[in-house]
């Protein structure tokens, strides 16, 4: 018998979706399940926002009719119209079935086109997630044509059959304060910031493993130090497992010498690097040199600790750091350290695309609604638990074990999120 061939099983280029995604699932949950209408997921480059937003398509289609819509390389009103024509084509059979006229749209602006879909599924009783992609094309578009940019966020705001969300880096920020005088309220108004970063440690093993296809084998040690290296970043993930793989299907102990940064990496961190603000230049430049916690940042920066700490809330949300040993800050893993040690001379904190001031705003829009995901997950959570525990009593003193763990879990996640929030409100009075 000819032994059994496997193919690598890690994806190191373009986006995941169904079995072969991994992690982030409270967001989602939350994204589907939530109060908010409108989200803006923000997340640093090769993070996994795409593929996020394709899970998100599969995953949503029971309680929406999911419209995905790239806008990356549009550079007019025009393109925009026409990437979501294509976006809406895409869903064509689906929309037939409700009574959308695609081609009745063929005049009109994006605006139009998505306020008549969503009226005519409103009578129907559907509701439209729209899953919007590299939204950063908006910051270019708005300077030449600001009216058709503002009709695109009125379109936003009046469905009531429509929940959006839209995931770029945190460059998109700067939209903000490009809108700012409107008359109309600026572009980012209403948009619930949340995070898209590391994945948990429990589902970095998975992802590792391959649990949710055919599983790999790895050792506790390799999972270790894997973890050490990448920080659980999903992309640093996948291409380090991807060269750690071995053909029995499992993987080989990493090393030191796996470090390595090429020029794809070095590109990929030179964009992160451009996405920080100055302050956050220097809170990394400042932690490339050694460990250090907040109060220690601020008496080197010359700074409020409130104020560092903000900055922190975002770099940690997003993975440029972490906590290391000691419980003091780091960077984020090992290669974008490598890279911020070898480039160090060549990095400054001057000449940043976005100004500390959206970066306080967007801390403390995020903090807020970190305190309500948290009490939208608890309430979620609970429903969940309160119908697993009808389910075990209708098997009286004996129900299933695969039962029981699940009830145990949901009770896990209450009581943490009971706890972030407690601690969140007794922080802020």
């Amino acid at each position: 018998m000819s032994p059994t061939i496997y193919r690598n099983p890690y994806t190191i280029g373009g986006w995941v979706s169904g079995r072969r995604y991994y992690g982030h699932t409270d967001l989602r949950q939350y994204i589907l399940l939530g109060s908010d209408n409108y989200i803006w997921v923000i997340g640093s480059r090769r993070v996994g926002k795409t593929s996020l937003l394709r899970q998100l398509d599969q995953q949503g289609r029971k309680d929406y009719l999911p419209i995905y819509w790239d806008m990356q390389g549009c550079t007019t009103a025009a393109e925009l119209r026409d990437e979501l024509m294509f976006a809406l084509e895409d869903r064509s059979e689906a929309l037939q079935r409700l009574g959308v006229n695609l081609a009745a749209l063929a005049q009109d602006d994006a605006a139009n086109m998505l306020r008549k879909v969503c009226r005519q599924l409103e009578k129907q009783e559907t509701r439209v997630l729209l899953l919007i992609d590299e939204p950063e094309a908006l910051l270019a578009i708005v300077q030449k044509e600001a009216p058709a940019i503002q009709r695109l966020r009125a379109a936003f705001q009046r469905p009531a059959n429509l929940r959006v969300v839209m995931a770029s880096t945190k460059s998109l920020a700067r939209l903000h304060e490009m809108t700012k005088n409107w008359p109309t309220s600026p572009f980012l108004y209403d948009f619930a910031p949340l995070y898209i970063s590391a994945l948990s440690p429990q589902d970095a093993e998975e992802l590792v493993r391959q649990q949710q296809r055919s599983p790999v084998q790895v050792s506790r040690d390799a999972i270790r130090r894997i973890h050490h290296y990448t920080g659980d970043q999903p992309y640093l993930l996948q291409r380090l497992c991807y060269q750690l793989y071995r053909s029995d299907h499992s993987l080989r102990l990493p090393r030191k010498k796996d470090i390595a940064v090429d020029s794809m990496l070095a590109s990929l961190f030179r964009l992160q690097f451009q996405h920080l603000s100055s302050t956050e230049r220097k809170i990394l430049l400042h932690l490339v040199r050694q460990p250090d916690d907040a109060a220690g940042i601020a008496r080197t920066l010359g700074q409020q600790e409130s104020a560092i700490r903000m900055y922190l809330y975002v770099m940690t949300s997003l993975g440029y750091t972490r906590l290391v040993d000691g419980g003091q800050l780091g960077i984020g893993n090992a290669f974008f350290h490598l890279w911020l040690a070898e480039n160090f001379a060549n990095l400054s904190p001057e000449g940043a695309e976005i100004s500390d001031a959206s970066v306080q705003e967007m801390a403390q829009a995020g903090l807020q609604e970190q305190v309500v995901y948290w009490q939208e997950q608890l309430r979620i959570y609970r429903e969940r638990l309160g119908r697993l525990q009808v389910a075990a009593a209708r098997h009286g003193t004996s129900p299933p074990e695969r039962l029981q763990a699940t009830i145990q879990e949901h009770q896990r996640q209450i009581k943490d999120l009971e706890r972030k929030i407690d601690a969140y409100h007794l922080s802020h009075g």
